[in-house]
């Protein structure tokens, strides 16, 4: 299913986790800011939790993407001062047009 455009109406940063060592065999974990995306955050109606917490429990916002190679659960997403940190990435249809972010809203 080709995505609609006019539905891309937020905008999202996508960040990673990186470590930083310290020299001393140790190191720090910090998030990064990759791309900032246009994006569809849309919190989960009732059904459609049900539906995505029989898979992973705790999902409550799916965010829609044009396709992005990289993009894992790994990641998480930043929101209007919110965190959404990305628990399954879902590629529609498999044709690289777009990926939904199954995400659950967590701590800064």
């Amino acid at each position: 299913m080709p995505i609609n455009p006019g539905d891309l109406r937020q905008r999202v940063t996508l960040q990673s986790k990186v470590r930083t060592p310290d020299g001393g065999g140790g190191g720090a974990e910090a998030w990064v800011d990759g791309k900032t995306v246009w994006a569809e955050v849309m919190p989960l109606d009732g059904r459609e939790l049900v539906q995505a917490m029989q898979v992973h429990p705790s999902v409550s916002h799916r965010v829609t993407i044009r396709y992005r190679a990289g993009v894992s659960s790994a990641m998480r997403a930043l929101y209007a001062g919110r965190v959404l940190d990305i628990r399954s990435v879902v590629d529609r249809d498999e044709r690289h047009e777009a990926l939904q972010l199954l995400c659950v809203e967590g701590d800064a």
